[in-house]
């Protein structure tokens, strides 16, 4: 559902819970524009890179599934802390909608809808990696699919996981404290370091860099599947690891996502 097209950016609509920062309006032109994702520039599948470990990874499958975009014009503190799922702040441009993006691709991919925007400067960023209402647990979209192979010392292993982020990653509470950890605060990726002015005619941009979601991912730490494929566990419960650092590595709020405005 798209949000109203004003400057304030509450996104009641959207969100289902009011942004509690958002506050007056900033005075800038509001204006629609065009919003795309792609891999990193000049890459292709299949994806070769070293990761922290020491693994030659091939990456030959990575789609990410993002929910929204929002651009905020203060720096507020991450979601992860104790606070509002939404940050404090007036919000200046976002896309309230959804695209699965081949983070293997350069190529600029469409999101299904135009963004709202004003013209005020953006310090920091939100990618929302949600299926629906971001604030509903039953949600089993898959977010990120992943697939390849991993080499290191001689030995190479297939490699796929599928992560979502759902009932499976609800945090246990303090039972004063019911709504200590909402599933919202999982799905937010944020703050995201941006310097970026959107004026109309230009289009926005999210760059995904999957290597770096593989940063501190150790797959001898992996169980392998009835045909030997190693697989990532979605349920942290029962995850090694390796399987808990690329989910990590999914919400990092620096070196896997980027924006850009630009004509």
């Amino acid at each position: 559902m798209r949000t109203p097209n004003k400057s304030t950016r509450c996104l009641l609509a959207f969100v289902a819970v009011a942004l509690t920062g958002c506050v007056g309006t900033t005075g800038g032109e509001e204006f629609s524009f065009q919003a795309f994702a792609r891999g990193p520039e000049g890459v292709s599948a299949p994806y070769g890179f070293v990761n922290g470990k020491g693994y030659s990874v091939s990456l030959e499958r990575a789609r990410v599934h993002v929910g929204a975009l929002y651009l905020n014009r203060s720096v507020p503190t991450s979601v992860s802390a104790s606070t509002s799922c939404t940050l404090a702040g007036i919000y200046s441009a976002e896309v309230p909608g959804a695209l699965d993006v081949d983070a293997l691709s350069d190529v600029p991919q469409p999101f299904p809808i135009t963004g709202d925007a004003t013209s005020d400067r953006a310090r920091t960023g939100e990618v929302w990696l949600t299926g629906g209402d971001v604030n509903d647990p039953s949600d089993t979209t898959v977010i990120l699919d992943v697939a390849g192979t991993a080499a290191r010392e001689g030995e190479s292993h297939a490699f796929e996981g599928k992560l979502t982020i759902g009932e499976n990653r609800v945090q246990p509470t303090p039972p004063a404290e019911p709504g200590l950890k909402p599933i919202c605060k999982e799905r937010i990726v944020s703050p995201i370091a941006v310097d970026v002015t959107p004026a109309r005619g230009d289009h926005l941009t999210l760059a995904v860099e999957p290597a770096k979601m593989f940063a501190n991912v150790d797959f001898s730490e992996l169980t392998p599947n009835a045909d030997g494929t190693l697989e990532f566990d979605d349920d942290p419960a029962t995850a090694t690891p390796a399987s808990t650092n690329l989910y990590i590595g999914l919400r990092a709020s620096s070196g896997v996502y980027s924006f850009t405005f630009e004509p």
